[in-house]
Order: C-alpha cells, then sequence, then structure tokens
C-alpha cells in the first residue's frame, strides 16, 4: 500500500518520502512509517529552521472501493449524525440560508475548498464484506483530521488541518493508525493506540430537567421531579447503579451569567443539591462555560472578554431563540475569563455542593484561533482547563468535537439531542446534521458504539416513556431506549415518574436488564434496520427498525415482520 503525505506551507509543497528526513533551506521534516504486528502507524513531525506557516498535510491512499462497501462517516462534534453510507451517496451539506445560524455547530466553516462527497472527522473505516479498514488519529490535540473517501478517484485522502499556523518550532502534526481485519480487531487496535483512559468508567442513571420543561425550571418544579424520581428509582435495577439528578438550563437569569439566580428559585441551588444528596444520589448542573448571550451581563459590561472577528465585531457563535437569539463565544485566553469561570466551577462545587458539570456547547471555544494556534489546539487547552475546573468531581461534555475530548473526561455525548418526535422537518430540510432528531439520534449512537468504556462513558442523551407532551409512538419510544441501553452506559430520564403506570414501570425495568450487554456484531443488512447480536446471561439478537416501512426478518417464520420503528429482542437457542 503506497502512501503520498505532502505538506502545504509558506503557499508551496513538498512531497515527502517515508522513513527519511527530508531537508529544505528552511525546515526538515521527519515523516514515519512504521509496522506495528499487524498495523500502520504514521507520523508527522515538522521542525522549523525559522518561522513558516503550514496550511494542510494531506496522506493519500489508494483504495480500491467496492458498490457495496459500507463507509462510516463520522460527524465533527458530539451532535453531528453519524452513520455508514455506500460509496454512491453524499453527506447532505447545510443549506447557505442556514449557515449564518448554525455553521459553527456544524463543520461548514471548516471548508474553504469545495466539500468532500463522503467524508468523517477523527476516525472512520471502510467495510468490504467482513474485511474493515480502520483509519484514525491517535490524537487530535494539534490539528484535526479528515478523511475523505474519494470514491471515484480510489483514494482515501486524509488531511490535517493546520490552519495556517505560524511555526518557529518543532510541531508534531500527526500520529495516525491503519489497521485491516476484523471491525473488533481494528478497533482494538485503535483504542491501544490512543491509550487507556485514566478516568473512571462507571455507569450511571439518571434524570435530567431538559426534556421535561426546557428551560422553563423553578426550585417547586425541580423537588417535585425530585421526590417522584427519588421514590421509584430507589429499588432495583434503577439503584443498581450510581443515579444523578441534573438540574439543566433555566436556572440562571441568562445565559453567561451563571452566578445570578432567577427568582424562580428564592432559596437558591444549595438548598437543592443538598436534597438531592440527602436522596443517595449525585446533584448535576448545567452550564455552557464558552458562550454567553446578548441578554447577559457579561456581554452589556465585558465586551472585551468576547472573541472578535477581523473587524473587532463578536463573533456571533450561533442562534437559539430559547435564549433570545443570538449568542456569543468566550475568549478562553482571557485572564479575566478564565478567573470568572474558575468562580462559577468553585461555586457550583464548593459553595453549592454540586458533584457533577453538564458542559455544553463546547465547540465555541475554537471558532477563531488566536495566531500561532489551530482550531483544534484551542479545544485541547479548552477542555484540559475545564478538566483542571472540575478536578475530582464529574464532567459531561456535550457539543465538543469529540476527538478533542477522548480521555479528557469520564462521559461524552455521543449524539444528537433526543426530539419529542421521530424527525424534525425543518431542520432535516435545512440540512443540518446537528438537528435535534430522534432517528439522527439513534443512527448515532448505533454507529459510535465503539467508544463506549474505551475513550469515556457514551451517554446517548434521554429516553420518553410518558404517555402525553410528545409525538413519538409506543414503538418509537420502545426503540429509542433499547438503542440506549444497548450502546450507552449512562442513561438519562426526563418524565414525571408518578405519571407511570406499572406497565410502564415493567417495561422500563425489563429493559434495563440488558444493561452493559457484551456486544457481538451489528448488522445492518439493508438501510436503518439493525441486528444486534448480544449476550446477558444468554445470547440474543435485537432486532431494530428505524424505518417507516415493514422489515421482514429473516430465518424465522414465513411472515413475520417489524412494523414500522418497531423493535424486537429475541433469545438465540
Amino acid at each position: 500500500m503506497s502512501m503520498k503525505c505532502t505538506v502545504y506551507y509558506n503557499d508551496s509543497s513538498e512531497q515527502l518520502i517515508a522513513n527519511k528526513m527530508t531537508f529544505f533551506e528552511e525546515v526538515y521534516f521527519d515523516y514515519k512509517i512504521l509496522e506495528e504486528q499487524d498495523h500502520k502507524r504514521l507520523s508527522l513531525f515538522i521542525h522549523p529552521k525559522q518561522s513558516i506557516q503550514v496550511d494542510k498535510v494531506i496522506v493519500e491512499i489508494p483504495y480500491h472501493f467496492q458498490p457495496s462497501d459500507k463507509i462510516l462517516c463520522n460527524g465533527f462534534q458530539s451532535w453531528s449524525e453519524t452513520k455508514t453510507y455506500s460509496p454512491s451517496e453524499k453527506i447532505p451539506q447545510l443549506r447557505k440560508l442556514a449557515e449564518p445560524f448554525f455553521q459553527y455547530y456544524t463543520d461548514s466553516h471548516l471548508f474553504r475548498e469545495k466539500r468532500p462527497d463522503l467524508y468523517s472527522w477523527t476516525y472512520g473505516y471502510v467495510q468490504q464484506s467482513s474485511k474493515t479498514l480502520l483509519i484514525g488519529s491517535v490524537s487530535e490535540s494539534t490539528a484535526y483530521t479528515l478523511i475523505e473517501y474519494d470514491t471515484k478517484a480510489n483514494i482515501i485522502r486524509i488531511t490535517k488541518l493546520c490552519d495556517h499556523i505560524t511555526l518557529a518550532h518543532s510541531f508534531p502534526v500527526f500520529d495516525l493508525i491503519l489497521s485491516e481485519g476484523k471491525e473488533q480487531k481494528v478497533f482494538d487496535d485503535y483504542f491501544k493506540a490512543i491509550g487507556p483512559s485514566p478516568k473512571k468508567m462507571e455507569s450511571t442513571f439518571g434524570w435530567t430537567s431538559w426534556y421535561r420543561h426546557y428551560n422553563k425550571i423553578s426550585e417547586s418544579k425541580i423537588l417535585n421531579d425530585l421526590e417522584s424520581f427519588s421514590k421509584h428509582s430507589n429499588e432495583a435495577p434503577f439503584s443498581d447503579t450510581e443515579r444523578i439528578f441534573q438540574i439543566d438550563d433555566g436556572y440562571q437569569t441568562a445565559i453567561g451569567d451563571w452566578l445570578s439566580i432567577t427568582s424562580e428559585f428564592p432559596n437558591g441551588l444549595s438548598s437543592i443539591a443538598h436534597k438531592i444528596r440527602s436522596e443517595g444520589m449525585t446533584p448535576g448542573i448545567w452550564i455552557a462555560p464558552f458562550v454567553c448571550s446578548k441578554t447577559s451581563k457579561i456581554f452589556a459590561h465585558q465586551k472585551d472578554w468576547l472573541l472578535k472577528d477581523d473587524k473587532k465585531n463578536p463573533i456571533k457563535a450561533g442562534y437559539n431563540p430559547l435564549w433570545g437569539g443570538w449568542y456569543y463565544a468566550l475568549d478562553i485566553y482571557n485572564p479575566k475569563v478564565k478567573d470568572y469561570l474558575t468562580e462559577v466551577f468553585y461555586t457550583f462545587f464548593n459553595k453549592w455542593g454540586f458533584q457533577l458539570v453538564k458542559a455544553d456547547f463546547l465547540f465555541a471555544a475554537c471558532i477563531a484561533p488566536p495566531k500561532g494556534k489551530t482550531k483544534a489546539q484551542v479545544m485541547f487547552d479548552a477542555m484540559t482547563f475545564i478538566a483542571q475546573l472540575v478536578g475530582q468531581n464529574k464532567l459531561l461534555a456535550c457539543g465538543i468535537p469529540l476527538g478533542s475530548v477522548f480521555n479528557q473526561t469520564a462521559t461524552c455525548r455521543i449524539g444528537p439531542d433526543t426530539h419529542l418526535a421521530w424527525t424534525n422537518p425543518m431542520m432535516r430540510f435545512l440540512r443540518k446534521r446537528e438537528r435535534v432528531s430522534t432517528l439522527s439520534a439513534l443512527r448515532t449512537i448505533i454507529h459510535r458504539r465503539h467508544l463506549n468504556k474505551r475513550v469515556f462513558i457514551n451517554d446517548p442523551d434521554v429516553f420518553i416513556m410518558r404517555a402525553d407532551g410528545h409525538k413519538l409512538s409506543r414503538d418509537q419510544q420502545y426503540t429509542l431506549l433499547l438503542v440506549q441501553v444497548l450502546f450507552g452506559s449512562q442513561i438519562f430520564n426526563s418524565d414525571d415518574w408518578n405519571s407511570y403506570d406499572n406497565p410502564t414501570l415493567q417495561e422500563i425495568k425489563g429493559l434495563l436488564a440488558f444493561r452493559e450487554p457484551t456486544i457481538l456484531q451489528v448488522h445492518e443488512p439493508i438501510s436503518d434496520y439493525y441486528q444486534i447480536h448480544f449476550q446477558k446471561d444468554y445470547t440474543y439478537i435485537a432486532h431494530i427498525n428505524l424505518n417507516k416501512h415493514k422489515v421482514n426478518i429473516p430465518n424465522l417464520e414465513a411472515g413475520f415482520d417489524l412494523d414500522p420503528f418497531e423493535s424486537i429482542v429475541l433469545r438465540k437457542k
């Protein structure tokens, strides 16, 4: 397998020879390809002799694509839809009219040239029959890794985005692994190269206020839900793992003003955290640490804290109608921002008594890197800072490029938000891959299953089993919980547990009995129909139909069909 490596710097390019130092007047390159057992390890160091500007580095690998191939396209961040495609398909591009509102949610702002038809971030694979070729970045701390599947040219193109960084010192551009074989084997190779996580990988079960109240929360609502959840979850199988009770968005007077509490919490938040702990649960609180809304005191009085564009205008990180419209990114290198966030996290943990923070919208930290930094470096610095603030407490990361948080947090969201309906037609029309969508969430949970308890605990968001206040059918609710149980180790709910009838409680208990299975094989014989072979005391096959039409289950009695969105678990004889 011949591989071509080209470095683009100082408005020129040079092709490198593997395992041979390449010298030029202003720089030399150390490009290596090492054979490690049955996989390859690629690395590149750049050693400038004087200041140079590096745009990108591209490695090209010849690969003969077949029409039946399944190509994993891993999305850029937590919410980005992730699934496999055939070589003839294309990833939908965000519509131009939506870019001003969502470009930083997505990867659209990262492409200066034409976007590839099929591509993946950080890691990806091509499957031909039972053989899998995995390409993975071992570290995303210096530059983001784009993996392009050029099916017309029969090339896999790996690009490290160096963002025109100015270098006057040695720089480790990439550390890549190429492994071929059975699916389990290639992922074992990948995670062994990354190394074990220093975080505790403990399963949890919990409740969050978001999908029940969104940001319209109050002290009375939270305490009522705490009483309801505690009463019903204080027994097996719910109490068999650590239980979390998390207060989400809505406690603060504005996004960014995290220590300014609304009048809906007349007794503050410390008394609620104490009450949660007294019920034997871990108290959690939500924050979006790197953004502020236009209505915040930060935006009004601390504009020097905000990231600015070339014209010194504050950068709009995104648009959220629940936050009053536009919100803005903070400069994580501003000492005052660091001092403020240090005070916020100290208050959360040491004054109010919370033990878990869900840090959300983290992507905003890296949208405008300072001179001398890549976006990946900024994101890594931001996560290192957050990890320091969290200390021995718990962190749930969300809305972040996944490679930036490998081994940096115990728990991470790995899919889009669950929706109160199966799909979101407006966001689907806009082709937003980070849209709120139950269907997109389920696809992504399944295809990011390999990460669970390897680089962090997979948080697949929440299941909803209540009878009203949504548009999910009973089959859709069952499928949602089943997929989360099979592939996630942090399971959250957002219902009033007093509203559950006994059959609903028994159904939840029955599905939770499958928690922490050993996944043997995942097969997708047709699009959005999955066969999950797993062990949990016995060997089972879960048949999961995400389609809006019936699917016939093969190898069973003639005429046995799964209805639209229906799932069933069968024990193998």
